[in-house]
């Protein structure tokens, strides 16, 4: 027979260890992303491999990179139905980080478009770049995936305001303004700005689409994202390729 002090310690291990796995990834995710070289992501990059090895890979699929936002981006594989999606989002990671990373992360599917979404860390934690830095950090990334000649289209969200961070509204509208212009100068590249459909008529990011944290999207703000995307997609898709991936 078990004593009750050792049958009260075994509840009280088994009932701490969630809490203690919880603090093993938190603490995990927080050391990547403090780790300023970009090869701090290859536990990620691992992981998809692993699962792309499992896998059959979809022809010309809609490849969707950043950071922690795509991972948290759910239900937008449905929503652009029966265009095949790849979400792969990179822990709190860059633009430098996905160009780093690109012949992982996007060139080995071959995508017929690439979708970025840029992340809060690129203003916070693990950078603090300026609407110039942002912009030629982004053009250096479709630079080089241009040079494969693969991708047909890049469709680049501009950052996101957010209710935590009113400070960089104009840092923001600034880099909106720069990557337009930069934009009209390559036909493949469209730029979607998301911010008027999560801001109220003044401008400022409605907590309404924000988790509890003040910086990511709920599902109610993501939704709106799918939809600009798709409607973009829709209207850029020639008649024949509509009626070809129709059900």
């Amino acid at each position: 027979m078990y004593s009750w002090k050792a049958i009260r310690i075994a509840c009280t291990v088994l009932l701490l260890l969630p809490i203690v796995h919880v603090v093993y990834l938190v603490s995990r995710d927080t050391m990547e992303t403090l780790d300023a070289s970009p090869d701090a992501w290859v536990r990620e990059l691992n992981a998809y491999a692993t699962i792309d090895a499992g896998n059959h890979l979809p022809t010309d699929p809609i490849v969707v990179v950043g950071g922690h936002r795509v991972r948290l981006w759910h239900g937008l594989e449905d929503l652009l139905a029966p265009r095949p999606v790849l979400m792969r989002g990179l822990g709190d990671a860059i633009v430098e980080d996905i160009t780093f990373n690109h012949s992982r992360l996007v060139g080995f599917y071959r995508p017929d478009t690439v979708v970025l979404l840029p992340g809060n860390s690129e203003f916070h934690i693990r950078d603090n770049k300026s609407p110039e830095g942002l912009v030629a950090a982004i053009a250096q990334l479709v630079a080089l995936d241009g040079s494969y000649e693969i991708t047909r289209r890049f469709y680049i969200f501009t950052p996101l305001k957010t209710p935590l961070y009113p400070q960089d509204s104009p840092i923001i509208d600034q880099t909106t303004q720069l990557l337009q212009a930069w934009a009209d100068t390559d036909k493949r590249v469209t730029i979607l700005d998301a911010n008027p459909l999560l801001c109220a008529a003044d401008g400022k990011p409605q907590s309404g689409f924000y988790r509890s944290d003040g910086v990511n999207l709920n599902e109610h703000g993501y939704l709106r994202l799918s939809l600009l995307l798709r409607s973009q997609i829709e209207a850029d898709t020639p008649q024949a390729q509509k009626l070809a991936t129709t059900p």
